[in-house]
């Protein structure tokens, strides 16, 4: 039986070392074209707001925490992308879809670069970016 609808989310990372406030402004991207398992993880805290009318804990939600992640192949196209991550320098980073532009903007660094030489496939990746305060770069946007 043949799906109808297509499923999962085709993730296409991009990057750019313009930083604009709104992210999504930045006018000119680079697709990381081997870039593979693109994940958006958004996780909300939560504060406790208990007083002493309830014997329950109450929460509030309170800072929000995002990431994006991948795992990539170390080649002469993502070179610069690479020195970008290693060198913790600020840029524009967005998960989007491959069809749309729907997806994730932030202004980041990289705080994860993981590098693994398996037998097969070349040396790869594996790179995970948070926001973080910049002057040119705003918050994190979801268009």
């Amino acid at each position: 039986m043949a799906l109808t609808n297509p499923t999962g989310f085709d993730g296409v990372l991009q990057w750019s070392a313009t930083t604009d406030d709104p992210p999504s402004a930045v006018s000119s991207f680079t697709v990381v074209d081997n870039a593979r398992d693109v994940n958006v993880t958004i996780n909300v805290d939560k504060t406790e707001v208990t007083d002493r009318s309830s014997r329950f804990k109450r929460y509030c939600p309170s800072m929000i925490d995002c990431e994006i992640t991948a795992t990539l192949t170390y080649n002469s196209t993502t070179q610069d992308f690479i020195d970008k991550c290693i060198g913790r320098d600020v840029i524009t980073v967005a998960a989007l879809h491959s069809a749309g532009g729907e997806g994730l903007y932030m202004t980041a660094q990289c705080f994860k670069a993981d590098f693994a030489a398996p037998l097969t496939d070349g040396m790869t990746i594996e790179v995970a970016f948070a926001p973080v305060k910049d002057d040119s770069g705003g918050a994190p946007v979801f268009v």
